[in-house]
């Protein structure tokens, strides 16, 4: 890597430094992605019409850096990836430990600080934290083999939807102290779909993989194409849903969720499995912040006719 920046211009290696730092800090140890996740709760107070509060979003924040990164950890020793540096940087990064220990006391201050209803829902972080964890040894020809809860056939990417779309609609509601109800069934419902679109695409480039690793998927079920249409069709049922829910008066009209939805749409027949892995970490996870940020830009407009 040195010995290509000595070739290149001078702009050329600030960019290149710039972009290596990026990943390291950013993107590798999933603060862009739990960032993202984490803006979905602004969002989804807006939607069931609750007043803005920065709590959900900095629990949802602090929890999700633990998972993921837990769950990449235990892939360079269970379900190995192609890219060799990502490997090495899991295996061999103490940032990563101090990072996890970092999120756990986060995690721990804000749930000692939060409502009673706030800790019974957060009760459900066990289940991304055992996410990737290898539980259940089981006898093979080759010998044992430790099964993961993403190894139960089909269930990989549905349970990283679930539990993410119940983060952001339950934590959102109970430090409301909300009650679940219409119209937050059709926020549950955008929020289910858009996070599921993005949990399920990141398996296009995973699929030889889960594969070898008997890691069965929407797309090894039915393959790219068909993983797709079931995407598409899924994010029209949505779609449908809301128009009733608008046309209604169940809930209010937002055109985040049109935009939203249309940017899903285009990237899921764009992709294929020759898109570069770093398009789906920075690119797709990012899509994540169009709710949040469109809503941000659509108010400043209208501040300012």
């Amino acid at each position: 890597m040195a010995h290509e920046l000595q070739h290149r211009p001078p702009l050329s290696q600030i960019r290149q430094w710039l972009y290596e730092r990026f990943l390291e800090l950013i993107i590798y140890p999933s603060i862009w992605v739990a960032a993202a996740i984490a803006s979905l709760a602004f969002f989804a107070q807006e939607m069931m019409g609750l007043a803005t509060d920065w709590n959900p979003a900095a629990l949802i924040f602090a929890t999700a850096l633990i998972p993921y990164n837990l769950d990449r950890i235990f892939d360079t020793y269970v379900q190995k990836k192609p890219e060799e540096r990502t490997q090495s940087y899991f295996r061999n990064n103490f940032g990563i430990i101090a990072l996890l220990l970092a999120a756990t006391i986060a995690t721990a201050v804000l749930l000692y600080f939060a409502p009673s209803g706030v800790r019974y829902v957060s009760c459900a972080i066990v289940i991304p934290l055992i996410y990737g964890a290898p539980l259940f040894p089981l006898p093979q020809a080759k010998g044992m083999r430790w099964y993961r809860l993403k190894d139960i056939p089909g269930s990989k990417a549905w349970i990283v939807c679930s539990t993410l779309t119940y983060a952001v609609i339950a934590l959102t509601l109970a430090y409301a102290g909300a009650e679940f109800d219409s119209t937050a069934a059709l926020t549950t419902l955008f929020m289910f779909v858009f996070i599921g679109s993005n949990s399920h695409t990141f398996d296009i480039p995973d699929v030889e993989s889960d594969r070898e690793k008997g890691v069965l998927t929407l797309p090894l079920m039915v393959g790219v194409r068909g993983a797709k249409i079931i995407l598409t069709l899924l994010n029209g049922v949505m779609l449908l849903a809301m128009v009733w829910g608008w046309t209604t008066g169940v809930i209010a009209f937002h055109p985040e969720v049109l935009l939203a939805t249309s940017i899903t749409l285009l990237y899921i027949w764009s992709l294929d499995r020759k898109t570069p892995r770093k398009t789906y970490d920075i690119a797709i996870d990012g899509i994540l912040f169009v709710p949040a940020l469109s809503h941000g830009v659509i108010e400043v407009i209208a501040n300012l006719i």
